[in-house]
């Protein structure tokens, strides 16, 4: 069968799965292989006290269930999630089920390399009791925001990751920074404090669609219904994005838009210039630089934390938000609380493989058997064991609470910020290298003084349109209908 064929074969056996939503795992027996990332039990290297079990022990009732159904975890590291997709799906040996962002399956990463789970979430799902969709016990607006243009909807997904600013309780007090920055003020003199210290405030990329999330969710607050609403569901799509940037709303033709760039920059004026125009992979080496206690802060997400652990940190570390915005910093601040503003999808985001890019999914009943075993782990209580026990995702389902777990680390700035009702406007998802790639480049560019502002919002007009029309090219809308 070529590879034509065989995709065709997938497509039309996309309903086939809705159907069996009730049969469990079928006939078929075999291994089940999976890449949980940050899930993952008994991972090698890591100390004994730190090592997660809850996944194992999900697998063990199922295989107990289902005997001669096996659950393998594979537990190497996987530095390169995306290059990771695309090596083993050309060879056709991906994953069944596998970490992904939604994100990357919808724009980057090429068609195939994940089944459209949508029909199966609109199915019962039979370890839920009494449910009649399985998207009834999944969080609306997380659904909403990873469905692809076509409707597609490739991940499951549970949890969320909270952003927050760490820092290293011993350089504060060194530099005679004695009061968390709650104010963006109190935040650039801390900086400076730092820095008169000879102790770098940051050393890290100025990842724009973490860092632009926080401002534009406060600038354009006032319009948070408009620009959440083109596409009639919860939450801020590609599609609502396209729109906004065709209307000329996420723009440099909206003084909004670019506005917080100079505010910004006072901040990263603090920083060494090494990372300023790098590209964003290079964030894990701001990780290391903190660990290694070369510099004060670092803003990342709370699974951060679990990685300190692992790295055998013995300073104290402590966390801030981003702090609200003033009219002393721009004439566009509402006062609207987004410390939360970036917090995505985190360590539950599992997709599985189709037969075009796992070749053992072409053997009979394994689609459904591997379906069948997200449908077993995927439930509300499930979830709510899984995210419990790893400590630094929250869990989205309605009926979940948060449980943090983070040793001696002081968990109040993530803790408040998760119970902020969730907003986030952004431009950076209307195209596959919009945000991480094209918005960076000139981001990057103007805070290292290489560019100046009005140089900057000329570039990024471009780059916007250009992102408009392919996905007005690529999904066939007319936003002008919007």
């Amino acid at each position: 069968m070529n590879r034509r064929l065989t995709l065709t074969a997938l497509l039309l056996a996309a309903p086939a799965l809705a159907s069996t939503a009730g049969a469990a795992p079928g006939s078929w027996r075999g291994t089940i292989n999976m890449a949980a990332a940050d899930y993952t039990p008994n991972f090698p290297g890591v100390k004994k006290e730190n090592q997660l079990k809850v996944f194992q022990q999900i697998a063990d009732e199922y295989e107990k269930r289902y005997p001669g159904i096996k659950i393998r975890f594979y537990t190497q590291p996987i530095p390169d999630t995306n290059t990771m997709i695309r090596v083993k799906a050309a060879a056709g040996e991906l994953f069944d089920v596998y970490w992904a962002q939604a994100y990357s399956l919808n724009s980057t990463l090429p068609r195939g390399v994940a089944a459209d789970l949508a029909p199966a979430f609109k199915q019962p799902n039979p370890y839920v009791p009494g449910n009649k969709a399985w998207q009834d016990v999944m969080d609306k607006a997380q659904l909403a925001e990873g469905r692809n243009a076509n409707g597609a909807v490739y991940t499951l997904s549970g949890d969320k990751v909270a952003y927050t600013i760490f820092y290293n309780k011993d350089l504060f007090k060194k530099a005679g920074v004695t009061k968390v920055p709650t104010t963006w003020p109190e935040l650039i003199a801390a900086s400076k404090r730092l820095n008169a210290a000879g102790i770098f405030p940051m050393h890290a990329v100025p990842a724009y669609p973490w860092w632009s999330r926080h401002f534009l969710t406060d600038f354009y607050s006032k319009d948070y219904a408009k620009l959440t609403g083109y596409d009639g569901l919860p939450g801020q799509s590609p599609l609502d994005e396209a729109v906004a940037i065709h209307k000329g709303i996420l723009t440099p033709k909206d003084d909004r838009f670019m506005s917080w760039w100079p505010v910004m920059k006072q901040f990263t004026d603090t920083w060494p210039k090494d990372y300023l125009t790098a590209d964003p992979a290079k964030n894990y080496d701001a990780f290391q630089d903190f660990v290694g206690q070369k510099e004060a802060m670092l803003y990342e997400g709370s699974y951060k934390v679990r990685e300190m652990l692992d790295a055998g940190v013995k300073f104290p570390v402590g966390a801030f938000n981003f702090p609200k915005l003033s009219k002393n910093e721009s004439r566009h601040a509402t006062g609207v609380n987004t410390a939360n503003a970036y917090s995505g999808t985190g360590g539950f985001q599992f997709a599985m493989s189709t037969p075009l890019s796992n070749k053992t999914m072409r053997e009979k009943g394994k689609t459904e058997a591997v379906l069948d075993w997200m449908r077993f782990f995927g439930t509300p209580r499930n979830l709510q064991r899984l995210t419990a026990e790893q400590g630094t995702y929250a869990p989205t389902w309605p009926g979940t609470s948060v449980r943090l777990a983070l040793s001696n680390f002081d968990s109040g700035a993530i803790t408040t910020q998760i119970k902020l009702p969730e907003r986030s406007i952004g431009a950076q998802n209307a195209s596959a290298n919009l945000g991480w790639v094209d918005m960076q480049r000139i981001f990057g560019l103007y805070l290292s003084g290489n560019i100046t502002l009005d140089q900057a919002k000329a570039q990024a007009q471009t780059v916007l349109d250009r992102a408009a029309q392919d996905y007005a090219r690529k999904n066939k809308v007319d936003l002008s209908k919007y």
